[in-house]
C-alpha cells in the first residue's frame, strides 16, 4: 500500500553535489534532490509525495501560515525524509525558529484533527553529497540540529526486526546516504515504518 511521504529540507542550499555531475552556471541546490524523489515516487506509483511542489511557494505567507499549511501535510503523512544539507542549518538563527527542527518534532508528535488521530511518522534522515560529492561533513562536531543528534542511539529495548541487516536499529531515525537510499527507496522506507511500529522501544525527543 502506497504511503504518504513528506521532505523537510533547505531548499536553498547550493553546497550539494550537482545531480548531472557536472558544472554549470545554475548551481545545484537540496530542492533538486526533492525532485528526483517526488519523481521517482510519480512514475512507479509506490508511494505519495505530499511536500511542497516546485511551483508552491509559502514564502509569501506570514509564519503562523506556513507552520498551518506544513502541519497539515505532515498530519497526512506516514513518513518524513530530512534531506541532510551542508548549511541546512542557520547557525544566526535559534534551532526553535527555523523550520527544519520544528517539521522533525512536529512528525514525533502524535496529532488529532477532529477526534482523528496520526501516530508520530516514520523517520528518514537521508544525507545529501556535498559539492565534492562526499558525505563526511556530517562527522563533524556539533554538525546539523541537536533534534536529529539525540534521536541517534537512542534504543531501549531489542526487538525483533526484518527489515535491516543487523536487526533492530539502534537509532530511531536511520541515515542513509543518497547512494544508499536511492539504490532501494522502498526498503529503506520500509525499515523506518518497521522502527516507527516499535517507536516505544525508543526514548524518542521531541523539543527543539
Amino acid at each position: 500500500m502506497a504511503k504518504k511521504i513528506f521532505i523537510s529540507y533547505k531548499h536553498s542550499d547550493n553546497s550539494v553535489y550537482p545531480l548531472n555531475n557536472t558544472w554549470s552556471l545554475q548551481p545545484a541546490t537540496a530542492r533538486d534532490y526533492v525532485n528526483i524523489i517526488e519523481s521517482h515516487f510519480k512514475d512507479t506509483g509506490d508511494h505519495i509525495y505530499k511536500g511542497e511542489r516546485g511551483n508552491e511557494s509559502l514564502a509569501e505567507f506570514k509564519r503562523d501560515t506556513i507552520r498551518g499549511r506544513l502541519a497539515d501535510k505532515i498530519y497526512d503523512s506516514t513518513v518524513t525524509i530530512v534531506l541532510v544539507s551542508p548549511n541546512m542549518k542557520e547557525w544566526i538563527s535559534l534551532e526553535k525558529d527555523q523550520w527544519i527542527p520544528w517539521e522533525i518534532s512536529y512528525s514525533l508528535r502524535e496529532k488529532s484533527r477532529s477526534g482523528i488521530p496520526s501516530k508520530p511518522n516514520a523517520i528518514l534522515a537521508v544525507i545529501l553529497p556535498d559539492r565534492h560529492n562526499n558525505y563526511d561533513y556530517v562527522k563533524a562536531a556539533n554538525f546539523g540540529f541537536n533534534i536529529l543528534r539525540v534521536n541517534q542511539n537512542n534504543l531501549k529495548h531489542h526487538y525483533p526486526a526484518q527489515r535491516l541487516r543487523n536487526g533492530c536499529s539502534s537509532s530511531y531515525i536511520l541515515q542513509p546516504t543518497w547512494k544508499e537510499f536511492t539504490s532501494n527507496y522502498n526498503g529503506w522506507i520500509e525499515a523506518a515504518l518497521e522502527i516507527r511500529q516499535n517507536i516505544d522501544k525508543y526514548e524518542i525527543s521531541k523539543s527543539v
